[in-house]
């Protein structure tokens, strides 16, 4: 059975997440804020294609 992620939970989502990745960019970690930042990619893109 798929989980179904609601609109407003991705959105929370992407908030938290540019949080983290401003202040792994803070501290110098790139690579982690990197992939942050692909994760939040992929959330634009999931709302993206939601109707």
């Amino acid at each position: 059975m798929d989980h179904v992620t609601s609109i407003n939970d991705i959105r929370t989502a992407i908030r938290e997440l540019r949080v983290r990745e401003t202040e792994a960019r803070k501290d110098g970690r790139e690579a982690e804020a990197d992939e942050i930042a692909g994760r939040i990619r992929d959330y634009q893109q999931e709302l993206s294609e939601r109707p």
